[in-house]
């Protein structure tokens, strides 16, 4: 009597073996993943990095393409797209360090000026002390254990040097995270194509039958985050250009720094706005308390222009995706990861959102016919 065994049991079989594997010596597996994950971060940051740097290197290819429509031209055209992608993000670096550095160096300076009051008393409170006088006068060094003092003092040293090693080690760590990062996001954006192809071989290879659906998901996905970055950047950007400008015209200190303070706030939903004008009111109070209470008119005013009017004619509704759900997603991603998850989880939840809705929809329609 023969035995068939179905593919699919001996495929069942093997993945809850996995799986017990997995449970059972857990330690060893989490070690070993994280193994992983530390030495693949510098390609998923240069992953990140070329999904980001797209975004403009597609804009610079359609202006080329118009531009220059020969066929000998478009040989250049992804070389020519992502020299200029990544010189525009070098130059808004540059352009914003410009613009902060100065307005930093004034504030330190600023308050450096009017602390130089209380830290000229506190020494002069210090010098005319008469406890601390009969100390002084009372101490012996004769009575000192120097060899206890010499082992802390060693001590000290060799603790202060092994912190300088470390950072050293961390500072060239992140400096090689970030070529390599460099390096691998070029090479993605330059064979992105190729790429795309590879994957829909292996797609159609072994997973032919669910291919529609994952790539139906990819896509959203993928037009969530690209509409949100391109949303949140364009509006970010005109809200720290009219609170420079409208800060400029009412005469108001540190315009500059606090206009970039509100164009990287303003990427944060909810939070950032929030955060952006805190910051503003505590810098501008330090100069001048009613300038800082006309500044923090201002910036209500410009937030709820902001909200009412350009958010919705710049980011429209890209992200498709109800204030309530915004919020929760700002909750979320915030105890996950700070402001970085912020950002990310309110694009994920629009893209959960829509394909949800869209399941929900299909299945009604089906159960109705």
């Amino acid at each position: 009597m023969k035995i068939h065994i179905h593919r699919r049991h001996l495929s069942l079989v093997l993945a809850f073996f996995l799986l017990f594997l997995a449970v059972t010596y857990w330690g060893v597996v989490a070690k070993f993943l994280k193994t992983i994950l530390r030495a693949a971060m510098p390609l998923l940051i240069g992953c990140v990095v070329a999904y980001i740097v797209n975004l403009l290197l597609r804009q610079y290819e359609h202006l080329y393409q118009r531009l220059l429509p020969g066929p000998r031209a478009q040989r250049f055209k992804r070389v020519v797209g992502i020299v200029l992608s990544y010189l525009s993000i070098i130059i808004i670096v540059a352009l914003v360090i410009r613009l902060v550095i100065p307005e930093i160096i004034s504030c330190v300076r600023l308050l450096i000026t009017n602390h130089g009051r209380v830290i000229n008393r506190f020494i002069s409170t210090v010098q005319e002390n008469s406890s601390l006088k009969d100390f002084w006068k009372s101490f012996n060094p004769k009575h000192l254990d120097w060899d206890k003092i010499g082992k802390y003092v060693g001590y000290g040293f060799g603790g202060t040097m092994k912190t300088v090693m470390s950072t050293a080690s961390s500072i060239v760590s992140a400096t090689t995270t970030a070529v390599v990062a460099f390096f691998f996001s070029i090479y993605l954006l330059i064979y992105k194509e190729m790429l795309a192809r590879q994957f829909n071989r292996v797609m159609d290879t072994y997973c032919s039958k669910i291919k529609r659906p994952v790539m139906h998901v990819i896509r959203t996905f993928d037009e969530s985050y690209s509409n949100y970055i391109v949303g949140q950047c364009k509006d970010a950007a005109l809200l720290g250009i009219a609170c420079f400008i409208g800060m400029k015209l009412l005469g108001m200190p540190y315009a500059s720094m606090i206009g970039v303070v509100t164009f990287f706030g303003a990427l944060i939903p909810i939070i950032g706005a929030i955060l952006g004008a805190s910051i503003g009111v505590v810098l501008i109070f330090a100069v001048s308390p009613i300038k800082s209470l006309i500044f923090l008119i201002f910036i209500i005013v410009l937030q709820q222009f902001d909200n009412r009017v350009t958010y919705p004619l710049v980011v429209g509704k890209s992200i498709g995706l109800p204030s309530v759900w915004v919020f929760a997603a700002v909750i979320v991603g915030g105890g996950i990861s700070g402001i970085l998850g912020m950002m990310l989880t309110v694009p994920l939840f629009a893209a959960i959102y829509k394909l949800v809705t869209e399941d929900v929809q299909r299945r009604h329609a089906n159960v109705n016919n």
